[in-house]
């Protein structure tokens, strides 16, 4: 049987209505080479760590997408499997794409915020005050929701006299955020209203969305009048809050911050009135007569705190000098006292026990369980008694082996034949036997 042999373009237009069945399927992957064509086609590839696979996003679909696809991108891309006739490439062809565990919006708002803010439009060197009195505001904002019931209530309630002009638009969808631009546009041009309030009440990141438009971030940013926002709660944020020269929490708190300064206004007016009322006062003429009054009250009290204070000075001089000469009488005392000192010290030294120890003498004490005293006759101890001995330089533990009775025994009052009766009592010389130590 002889084999069919195809043309390229019949084996391509084959292989396509094989791939059919491929028709919508959801691939994840990395983005890599990522091309924009003048034309406003997308073309790139998604990998993973084995293989990639090229695709291509037309522009009717391409105009859909929320975020800027970025090389490093982790995509989820829907679409169908087809062979590029020209390269007989396998290509997906997608429909929609978006990020792989992170919302299109908030990697849109995440974006468009970085790029902005790198163009300093979040700078606070151009943000315009808002004026101080302003006579006429526009709202641009939806006429039918709750801000601008919000809006007016509180308008009503502060300050019922303001000029208030609605600019109506969407504030919800895909034309939302043209409808927000053009507005703020057209009130540019107009330049007869001192500030704008763009508001709009609470919602999801999806129902705020025209308010994160690159769209309507440029048009405020290019706005010469000043700008307050308050979309959303007091937890939303916008692009629309970080642009515009003010920020409000809510759209009734931007009522607030334009209805405040007329307030303020209100009361300096009134203030105005009242000096003007004291100004052309009767009484205000007596007011020079008072003022002198006071001025030479106010002198004589001065002169008599001079005078206290004087006196004061005087006194404390006086005390002053009354104990300076005591002090100056104190060196002499010191020396007196230093002299007397030191003649004390000295006849301490003399009389101290230690002195006379420095000679080579000693002192004995007698030893007992109970008390340690000094031995001042050798009748109060016997031979074998256990003795102490004190040095200049420590102590030496004796026992008594031989006493005499000393010269020192004869009272001064005796005479001869006593002398001689306590001579003859003695022991002999050989006898004599000094106290050994132990």
């Amino acid at each position: 049987m002889e084999q069919a042999v195809w043309k390229v373009s019949e084996l391509i237009r084959q292989i396509n209505l094989d791939l059919f069945r491929y028709n919508d399927i959801a691939v994840e992957g990395e983005v890599t080479n990522f091309i924009r064509s003048s034309a406003g086609h997308l073309y790139f590839s998604i990998k993973d760590g084995r293989a990639q696979m090229r695709v291509v996003l037309f522009a009717g679909n391409a105009r859909f997408l929320r975020f800027r696809i970025e090389n490093g991108l982790q995509l989820i891309v829907r679409g169908r499997l087809s062979i590029y006739d020209q390269k007989s490439e396998l290509q997906l062809n997608a429909v929609a794409a978006e990020p792989a565990g992170l919302g299109a919006l908030q990697l849109a708002f995440e974006q468009l915020k970085q790029r902005l803010a790198e163009e300093g439009l979040f700078d606070a060197a151009r943000k315009k005050a808002i004026p101080m009195l302003p006579q006429r505001i526009a709202v641009v904002t939806s006429p039918a929701g709750a801000a601008i019931r919000d809006i007016l209530n509180v308008i009503s309630r502060r300050f019922d006299g303001l000029s208030l002009q609605i600019y109506p638009v969407r504030v919800q969808g895909p034309t939302a955020g043209r409808e927000i631009a053009t507005a703020i546009r057209h009130l540019s041009r107009w330049e007869i209203h001192d500030v704008i309030l763009i508001c709009r009440g609470g919602g999801s990141l999806e129902d705020l969305w025209p308010f994160n438009e690159e769209i309507v971030a440029r048009a405020i940013a290019a706005c010469p009048i000043p700008t307050i926002s308050g979309v959303g709660h007091e937890t939303d944020f916008t692009i629309c809050d970080l642009v515009a020269d003010v920020r409000a929490p809510t759209p009734s708190a931007a009522a607030e911050i334009v209805i405040i300064r007329h307030v303020l206004d209100s009361r300096v007016r009134n203030f105005r009135h009242e000096v003007r009322h004291l100004a052309s006062s009767d009484r205000l003429g007596l007011l020079p007569r008072r003022i002198a009054v006071q001025r030479e009250r106010l002198n004589r009290r001065r002169v008599s705190l001079y005078r206290l204070v004087e006196s004061r000075t005087r006194s404390l001089r006086t005390r002053l000098s009354a104990a300076r000469d005591p002090l100056a009488r104190f060196p002499a005392r010191v020396v007196r006292e230093r002299h007397q000192l030191e003649a004390t010290v000295a006849t301490l030294n003399a009389v101290s026990p230690l002195s006379v120890l420095s000679r080579g003498y000693a002192i004995a004490f007698s030893r007992s369980r109970n008390r340690r005293k000094p031995i001042l006759d050798s009748a109060v101890v016997k031979v074998g008694d256990p003795i102490e001995v004190q040095l200049k330089k420590g102590r030496l533990e004796c026992t008594v082996d031989a006493k005499t009775m000393g010269l020192e025994t004869v009272w001064p009052n005796g005479g001869a034949s006593e002398s001689k009766r306590v001579r003859e009592s003695l022991p002999a010389a050989g006898e004599d036997r000094p106290a050994s130590g132990k």
